[in-house]
């Protein structure tokens, strides 16, 4: 890059999932460890979704304005609660969630959306079956980088992709920490990869063939090969100093490449073989501001905000969509309850070779879609 040539082209633009709900909606939200209460505080920053009640067995300091409930059927006769957050450890979420929705409540879980395809497809049926519907909380889908990289990769201007990869370094977590506990967690790429399996995978189509390796025992590898021709490349890691931690991902298309710093991104940048009224035209549908080059190839960055400010955001993004779906069938979520289980299939099959067994079968047929 060479900054003195760089300028600001594109406008801001807000995204809908900006926009609050012009009728607020009441919650609950299951789970009060840290990132449950990281969660309400996000909502409690807002003026359009009411956190009523927190469903935890152990009851923490008082909110004021929120009851505590021990166990979900706490919740399952109150009329005016329409989401359930679920922001439970992943083993017992299918419990809370069916009853839930049975009762009329939509639910918004926490990644993976189940520990198995059995669980997820009863969730979807069980939302089907009420007129509910199913969010999950893929805070990448709802982040500006990733607007603009699928607002890039959409155009004509970068050519097809043909191959990305995803290094994920993350920090040490404590040996009891209920991730190492796979009965509880899925493991790693069920429990963590398959936010970037849903975010990258879906530039590439549907996954053909697999490979997966587990090199250590806090790290795993996937390389996946999409009915696009394109190959994808996955590595997560838990196994470093917080203060080292990193995650970078990049795309590699026909005429240039994108890439994201960060897994909740503080940087897109890339370059590109083309004209700067192109990278312009590209960019516009996200609403993201682009810092342009005027060199050739053309370099572009976009920086984006606190990191921990943007993930706040990102949640309240898929509740605002959630909610919308909830009220309007007609509503296109941005994450749905059938991506949600694809990518969550693609974690399982990685898992299972990965743990050295023969079968690597992605089961990727759809269920039913939710339907009011």
């Amino acid at each position: 890059m060479r900054p003195p040539a760089m300028r600001s082209d594109t406008a801001t633009r807000p995204s809908t999932d900006a926009i609050p709900l012009s009728i607020p909606a009441s919650i609950a939200v299951a789970g009060a460890g840290a990132f449950g209460l990281f969660c309400v505080d996000a909502y409690r920053k807002t003026d359009d979704i009411h956190v009523t009640t927190i469903v935890d067995p152990v009851e923490r300091a008082p909110i004021p304005g929120v009851r505590w409930e021990p166990d979900i059927s706490g919740v399952l006769d109150d009329p005016d609660i329409e989401i359930v957050h679920l922001a439970t450890p992943p083993h017992v979420r299918a419990a809370i969630a069916i009853p839930a929705l049975e009762a009329g409540m939509s639910v918004f879980c926490e990644k993976p959306l189940a520990l198995s395809l059995n669980e997820a497809d009863a969730m979807i049926d069980a939302a089907r079956h009420s007129g509910t519907a199913i969010g999950t909380d893929y805070v990448m889908r709802h982040h500006p980088a990733f607007r603009l990289l699928d607002a890039l990769a959409s155009s004509s201007a970068f050519g097809a992709p043909r191959t990305f990869s995803l290094q994920n370094f993350a920090q040490r977590l404590p040996r009891d920490h209920w991730m190492w506990d796979t009965t509880k967690s899925g493991g790693i790429f069920v429990e963590h990869g398959v936010h970037f399996f849903d975010a990258y995978g879906r530039l590439a189509g549907q996954p053909l063939h697999l490979w997966a390796t587990a090199p250590r025992k806090h790290a795993v590898e996937a390389t996946v090969l999409y009915d696009r021709d394109v190959v994808g490349r996955f590595y997560h890691e838990f196994g470093f100093p917080a203060a080292v931690e990193r995650t970078t991902g990049i795309v590699f298309f026909e005429r240039g490449y994108v890439e994201i710093d960060g897994w909740i991104p503080e940087r897109l940048h890339g370059k590109i073989q083309g004209g700067h009224a192109a990278v312009l035209a590209a960019a516009l549908p996200s609403g993201v501001p682009l810092s342009i080059d005027e060199g050739a190839p053309i370099e572009f960055e976009a920086r984006f905000g606190d990191r921990k400010d943007e993930y706040a955001a990102a949640v309240v993004a898929g509740m605002r969509d959630l909610a919308r779906r909830h009220r309007d069938p007609d509503h296109e979520m941005v994450v749905t309850a059938q991506d949600a289980r694809a990518s969550l299939a693609l974690a399982l099959a990685a898992g299972r070779q990965a743990a050295g067994t023969r079968s690597c079968g992605i089961d990727t047929a759809p269920v039913a879609p939710l339907e009011r």
